[in-house]
Formats: C-alpha cells, sequence, structure tokens
C-alpha cells in the first residue's frame, strides 16, 4: 500500500513539473497539442479582420479612431484598431476616455488613492498628473473633478481633458462617500440595457444639470454657468430626485388602495414648476413590491421612458414634458437617443425604427421596419445600430436611417463596443474586430 502511494506521489510530482515546463516554455514536447489547446476558434464567421487573446476578460472596452482602450481590473492597455497589436499598458485599478476625437485621452488611476493621470492613447506617456482630485468624471469635451480640503469641503472643478485648463470652478460641501474612482454615480437618467450588448464607454455630452447626492441632499450644478445652486433640494421620504434635461424632476409614489398615487412635477434651478405628466404616469422607478424607488428612469438627458396608466409606454422630452413618441398596447421601447427611438412590436417580431421630434409630438416619423427572432436584442450606438439576432446566433449592424445592413456575422460572441467604423465582439478573453469598410 505504501508503494502503492508513493508511485502515485511520483506521478504527480511528474505531473506537475511537466506543467511548469511546458508552462514557461523551458520544455515541451507536444508543441501542436499545446498551440492547439491555447488556440481560440474563429470568433465570428465571417472572420474578423483581426482576433486576439488578452491576459484577462477585460471590464471596459473603447474604440477611439485609431486605437482601442481596454480597461482590466488591474490595469488599462492599449491596442492598435488596425491590427490588434498592443501598444502599451499601465498598471491601474480604473480608466475612462474623455475629450473630443482630435484630442481623446485616457485618464486612470487607484482605488482609495488620490489623484490620477492622463495618458496619451496613441503612445502610453502621462500628459499630465494630478495628486488631490478623489474623482472625475469624463466627458466628451471637459474632465471634471472633485477634491476635498476637509470632509465637508469640496471644490469641483471642470477642465480641458488634455491640456487640465480649468474652465470653472464651484464648491460643493463634502461628497458624504468615498469615491476614488472615474464616474460615481450622479441622479441623471440610464441608457436602455441590451442583452450580449456592452454599454458604451464613449464619453458622452455633458448634461445640461449635474446633480450630486450629498448626506440626503441633491445639490444642483450648472455646467453652463459653472456654478451649484444656492440651495440643495431635499426630498421626502417617498419623493426621488431626478435631474435631467435642465430640469429638477420630483417623483412621488404615495401607497393608496393597495397601490401607488404617482406624480411627476418639473422644476427649474430655483424650484419653478416647468411642466407635470399625467396623474399615473411615472418613469419607471418603482421596482419590486411597495412604492419604494429604487430604480433610475431610463432614456437620455433629453428624452425619458414614462409608462401611461394603461401601461403603454410613452417617450418624453424633458425640457418641456411633451410626448415625442407613444407605444401602441403591448408595444415596447428597445433604445432610445436624442433623434431616435427603436420600438419592439407586441408579439416581439418586428423592429421599427422612429424620428422623433418635440416640434411634432404626435407623428414621430417612421423611418424603417426589420423582422427580427421575439429573443432579439439592439442598441443605438455612434452612427449606428447593433442588432443581436437569435436562430442563428448573429450580429447585423445597420444604418439608423435606413435599416441597410452595413456587417453581418454569426457569432455567439458578445458586442463590446460600436462606431460607425467597426465593430468589436469579446468571448471571454478574446477580441475580434470587424471593419465596414
Amino acid at each position: 500500500m505504501a508503494q502503492g502511494r508513493a508511485g502515485a506521489g511520483w506521478l504527480v510530482a511528474g505531473a506537475v513539473a511537466l506543467t511548469v515546463l511546458v508552462s514557461t516554455g523551458v520544455w515541451n514536447p507536444f508543441p501542436d497539442l499545446w498551440n492547439w489547446i491555447n488556440t481560440s476558434g474563429p470568433i465570428a464567421d465571417p472572420a474578423a479582420r483581426w482576433q486576439e487573446r488578452l491576459g484577462g476578460t477585460p471590464q471596459t472596452v473603447t474604440l477611439l479612431p485609431d486605437h482601442i482602450v481596454v480597461e482590466h481590473r488591474d490595469s488599462v492597455e492599449a491596442l492598435s484598431r488596425g491590427s490588434g497589436r498592443r501598444v502599451w499598458s499601465t498598471p491601474a485599478d480604473w480608466a475612462a476616455v474623455a475629450g473630443p476625437p482630435e484630442r481623446t485621452v485616457v485618464v486612470a488611476g487607484k482605488l482609495l488613492v488620490k489623484g490620477y493621470q492622463v495618458i496619451d492613447p496613441a503612445t502610453g506617456l502621462v500628459i499630465r498628473r494630478d495628486e488631490k482630485a478623489s474623482a472625475v468624471w469624463t466627458f466628451d469635451d471637459q474632465l471634471l473633478e472633485v477634491s476635498c480640503r476637509t470632509p465637508q469641503d469640496c471644490e469641483l472643478t471642470s477642465r480641458e481633458p488634455a491640456s487640465g485648463d480649468e474652465k470653472w470652478s464651484t464648491g460643493l460641501p463634502g461628497m458624504g462617500f468615498v469615491l476614488f474612482a472615474d464616474n460615481p454615480e450622479l441622479l441623471g437618467s440610464v441608457p436602455l440595457g441590451a442583452d450580449r450588448i456592452a454599454p458604451s464607454h464613449e464619453p458622452g455630452k455633458m448634461p445640461q444639470l449635474l446633480g450630486f447626492p450629498i448626506d440626503g441632499k441633491v445639490y444642483v450644478v450648472s455646467p453652463a454657468l459653472g456654478e451649484a445652486t444656492r440651495d440643495p433640494v431635499e426630498p421626502g421620504r417617498r419623493e426621488r430626485i431626478v435631474v435631467a434635461g435642465g430640469r429638477v424632476l420630483h417623483s412621488v409614489a404615495t401607497p393608496r388602495d393597495g397601490g401607488c398615487d404617482i406624480q411627476v412635477t418639473a422644476r427649474d434651478t430655483v424650484g419653478g414648476k416647468v411642466w407635470s405628466i399625467p396623474k399615473g404616469q411615472h418613469l419607471r422607478t418603482i421596482g419590486g413590491g411597495g412604492c419604494d424607488q429604487r430604480d433610475q428612469p431610463t432614456g437620455t438627458d433629453t428624452v425619458l421612458v414614462s409608462v401611461l396608466p394603461d401601461g403603454r409606454e410613452q417617450l418624453i422630452e424633458t425640457g418641456l414634458g411633451k410626448p415625442v413618441l407613444t407605444c401602441a398596447a403591448g408595444e415596447h421601447l428597445v433604445a432610445v437617443d436624442a433623434q431616435r427611438a427603436l420600438v419592439r412590436s407586441a408579439d416581439g417580431k418586428k423592429l421599427t425604427m422612429y424620428e422623433h421630434d418635440a416640434d411634432r409630438p404626435t407623428k414621430p416619423k417612421q423611418l424603417w421596419t426589420r423582422k427580427v427572432n421575439p429573443e432579439a436584442s439592439a442598441a443605438i450606438r455612434s452612427g449606428v445600430v447593433v442588432l443581436v439576432d437569435r436562430a442563428p446566433d448573429r450580429v447585423i449592424v445597420l444604418d439608423p436611417a435606413t435599416g441597410r445592413v452595413r456587417r453581418e456575422v454569426r457569432t455567439e460572441a458578445e458586442v463590446l463596443a460600436a462606431d460607425a467604423k467597426g465593430l468589436l465582439l469579446g468571448q471571454r478573453r478574446d477580441l475580434g474586430y470587424l471593419a465596414f469598410d
């Protein structure tokens, strides 16, 4: 029995030694077998322009004109968009992209460490450093940072992302929670989600107003004026505050007769009432049982998804509260942006794209219609519509104005990013890039 155990021990030790030798490249008696194990199959059919395997599963991916920025758990790297070759990599716990296409930068930092560094995405060189900021918010023309002298004395500063030139600065009380990261949640809207399509991480436009939740109150900042409003908004026990489209929305949900009595009112920055929606119509902020408003409304800074008392979905613009699109019974909004809305039919077998306009609220323009599998998902991205269809699994990229197919591939991968030039697919550690030209 002892000899048997000893023999088994030598086998285990030999197997471990062989594995170490092979994995470190010191000696490999089975090169063909090892290469087969470490080689991924094609991520799409037809094949991608290039396919690369990363060192780990990416957390976020952002497409730039010439590069791809990949955020990992403990690093950030840039790949060549044309070849997939790694251009640079640096340690980081968080990373985001800011600035316009011609002056885009990567902003990265460490958790629980003040400050950040601004990196040139083409070279990986550090353009500038900051050692005071506790958090940053990234946009296509500005970088917001907050730094605190004491727990109750903070400064919110807007900078040009690449140069760091100050645009404006305003005081805020202590933020009330530990930040030390990029883009902490503000009291605005969130995009509609889509199965197998990752959220967009491109820097978006600066909202007309920003809502900062601090110690149970909401401090509203106007980027146009570069200052915070004089008096914070203090929500009631059953009230949720949403800041969108230059308005401060007050959503009050009161339990009544086994249901919820809901009222949504929009006010300007000095508290004057601008508009309200009919009683019973709500912004989908209620989740689960009761009347607790746990969810953020969906949409953009300029349009929000609401639900009528009869259950139909509606898209309202946030400036004056006008409905710009009303769904028929059973239809659902799948994706929206500032100009367009994609609607799924009641039977789930058709998607229709509309162009909405606040000046013609009752007559949105129908652009195109397409048959789909009822389980298909879709999203509007920069210059394209991405459709993930089923039976068979495939990704179809459409022109948002005409519905014309720009690219179609069979794949089970997730869509990590897309713009008018190409599509990036991801499957665990594998990336595959497909260009539309």
